[in-house]
């Protein structure tokens, strides 16, 4: 089958979060579970073999060497997930990432039809274990699976009828560009704009920056895929039209009409001593420095990720901050906003991130701990929602730890005023904390950042990386059909119970900020009551006891 042909330079302004190609072993490597102990250079060479054993030598490069060098910039996980009896598909991929070399070439679409599928017409039936229909539904594989064998004999699927049948028709979506920050999402966005549901998905990147993408769907209603891959290509054509897209001529505008608002904001940059870098992200780096005599974290925009759509950005997040001063709140103090120094100086937070503290440094919270951390969440984010500001990307590794564990709400780059856009359905935060309305680019408000809060909370009790046995968009593609995390008994079942209604599906179930406040504050003063009270009875016994 012929690859698309290119689509030039469309691709250019995407950019999307890292950290999202890796991915535990898929069912597809199934039956090569073995392979897993072997030698990386030997697998090289069997599916090499395979390849020459398959193909007309026309088909192939010229020398052994060089199909060698493009299967050494794919991670292991690539050979055993494929296996070597696949050798077609790893020869499609060879050609597809050959063409993605090519600038003018980027991206690269390639469509194929799988195969059609009956499934019921209900997502789930009542007796079905709906976490181990969703791994078959995804075919994920988890790592550690907590009911094998769920749902094998059952046999009430046999008895459904074929009017209570729909036939799926499966496509196989290859993508491939420069593997860019902030890319996976608006992929993935873009597939469900034009009607597809993700069922698989299968990411990777190359040793030399380049992205391979495989995506399984369904919800185009025939087999040829010439069709597909133009409404894809048109959709894209849009979104890169779009006002919002950073090469449209109105941004200008918007930049100068934004760095006036920040006004008085701006300090001098000379001001500023540097200190050692203490992270990195995306699109900037964040410093530790002094300002005036006073410890400060400088964020600093690089110029390699610099343009009209994030200097946007970076000005809304000055803007914000500037709006909010709250003890849960990270305070502001000022930011360079014109060439060529680009930042925002904030206080300095010496106890890191949430997220390092719980999974880097491997600590487990004891109930008092997790109540008066998960309060101050609260409090922060009461303050802004009653403030009408929705964090939109509301995660652990966004919550800054200062003196006496006091937690402080940072990152408001993607942050937004309520009534800022009209309704928002922008596919904005982060897989793992991400609300399934975002997931789905249905209208969206504060109650998302609601549905992140119950995944820290759930983080806070059980001290695990959410999901942490699947990849983000896997996460993501669960949430989206029902999959939630598992609770342990062990956590206070109002906590338990507070966890599940914040990350309800409907967002009109989940609480607001006040009233998580307000159970939590009755839940730690249970807490220390029910502390003092086992203090007093084993100090009485101390003094019955003889001396």
């Amino acid at each position: 089958m012929p690859l698309p042909p290119p689509m030039g330079g469309l691709m250019e302004e995407w950019e999307e979060g890292m950290g999202e190609s890796s991915s535990p072993p898929h069912p597809m490597a199934m039956g090569h579970g073995s392979l897993k102990d072997k030698d990386p250079e030997e697998l090289k060479r069997r599916l090499y073999e395979r390849v020459v054993e398959s193909r007309r030598p026309e088909e192939l490069p010229e020398e052994a060497s060089v199909f060698l060098r493009h299967l050494g910039r794919l991670p292991i996980r690539y050979l055993i997930d494929l296996g070597i009896d696949r050798a077609d598909d790893v020869l499609l991929h060879w050609r597809i990432l050959t063409l993605c070399a090519h600038p003018d070439n980027r991206p690269v679409f390639h469509a194929r039809f799988q195969k059609c599928i009956t499934v019921p017409a209900a997502k789930f039936d009542d007796d079905d274990d709906p976490c181990q229909s969703l791994m078959e539904d995804l075919s994920l594989e988890r790592r550690n699976k907590g009911r094998a064998g769920v749902g094998a004999d059952n046999t009430d699927s046999m008895s459904i009828s074929s009017r209570d049948k729909k036939t799926l028709l499966l496509h196989e979506i290859i993508f491939s560009s420069l593997d860019k920050p902030k890319l996976l999402s608006r992929l993935t966005a873009l597939l469900s704009e034009v009607g597809l549901n993700i069922r698989e998905a299968h990411v990777y990147s190359t040793t030399d920056g380049f992205c391979l993408d495989v995506f399984v769907v369904d919800g185009w209603e025939t087999e040829e895929t010439e069709d597909l891959i133009t409404t894809i290509k048109e959709a894209l054509s849009r979104k890169n039209a779009s006002p919002s897209n950073s090469t449209n001529s109105s941004a200008p505008e918007k930049i100068f009409e934004l760095q006036q608002q920040v006004g008085d904001s701006e300090i001098d940059w000379n001001l500023l001593t540097m200190g050692e870098k203490i992270a990195t992200g995306s699109f900037a780096d964040l410093y530790q420095g002094s300002y005036n005599g006073v410890d400060v974290a400088v964020k600093i925009l690089r110029d390699s990720h610099f343009n009209n759509s994030s200097e946007v950005e970076f000005l809304q997040e000055i803007l914000i901050l500037r709006s909010v001063n709250h003890e849960n709140v990270l305070q502001f103090y000022g930011a360079c906003t014109r060439p060529p120094k680009y930042c925002i100086v904030t206080e300095y937070m010496p106890g890191g991130n949430l997220y390092n503290f719980l999974h880097m440094q491997n600590n487990v919270l004891d109930l008092l701990t997790i109540l008066r951390i998960a309060i101050g969440i609260s409090k922060g984010m009461d303050y802004l929602h009653r403030n009408n500001i929705i964090h939109r990307d509301l995660k652990t590794a966004n919550l800054l730890i200062g003196r006496d564990q006091v937690v402080k709400i940072a990152d408001f780059g993607v942050a937004r005023q309520g009534n800022q856009e009209g309704q928002m359905t922008a596919e904005t935060g982060t897989y793992r904390w991400m609300a399934p309305e975002i997931i789905n680019h249905k209208p969206y408000d504060h109650k998302a950042d609601v549905f992140s809060f119950a995944i820290i909370l759930w983080e806070l009790t059980t001290s695990k990386v959410p999901y942490d046995n699947m990849t983000p968009l896997q996460a993501a593609l669960g949430v989206r059909q029902g999959f939630r995390l598992e609770i342990p008994s062990s956590v206070h079942p109002r906590l338990s119970k507070l966890i599940r209604r914040c990350w309800d599906e409907d967002p009109d179930v989940r609480a607001v900020f006040a009233e998580i406040l307000i159970e939590l504050e009755d839940i730690l003063h249970q807490a220390q009551a029910n502390r003092g009270s086992s203090r007093r009875s084993r100090a009485k016994m101390q003094k019955k006891t003889p001396g």
